[in-house]
């Protein structure tokens, strides 16, 4: 336990060191290549023990090259596989929503997606094909609306 302790230490020291924000490790992560961007809304409801939760950011960037996006970004419309998982309802005690509910994500007929399976047995990060063959999903979706550019950005991990 004290490794763990030291170890998110040690990352959360790194990160501020470095200069290193949420936004930039997010736009990182996706490889989008643009400063100017900025979170307009976000939800974290990671805790616990096993730090279950999900984690969830708007991304409103003035200037997108869509010419120069990594091939792992992947058109729309998302596949079989993530449009279960967005679709599904988590329930509270008020009642029950998915994910584009849950964080107002609209329905966006033109744009991208970005999948990253951070199972620590997944062979290929980028492929969703067996996402919903595991007992658990530790992954990140980002969603970006061509016409609006916006990233919704969403981590879970169960």
């Amino acid at each position: 336990m004290k490794k763990v302790i030291y170890s998110l230490i040690f990352i959360v020291v790194l990160s501020l060191m470095t200069g290193c924000s949420k936004k930039d490790t997010i736009l990182k992560n996706i490889e989008i290549n643009e400063n100017k961007c900025e979170i307009e809304k976000e939800a974290d409801t990671h805790g616990g023990f096993l730090g279950d939760g999900d984690y969830f950011a708007k991304i409103k960037c003035p200037k997108i090259d869509y010419d120069n996006l990594s091939k792992k970004w992947k058109k729309l419309p998302l596949s079989k596989e993530l449009k279960e998982i967005v679709e599904m309802e988590k329930c509270d005690d008020k009642d029950c929503k998915n994910i584009y509910e849950r964080f107002s994500i609209p329905d966006i007929k033109i744009g991208y997606y970005y999948f990253i399976n951070r199972q620590s047995d997944s062979e290929d990060k980028n492929d969703d094909t067996k996402l919903n063959e595991k007992s658990s999903w530790n992954f990140t979706l980002a969603i970006l609306d061509k016409a609006k550019n916006i990233i919704y950005y969403y981590e879970l991990d169960t």
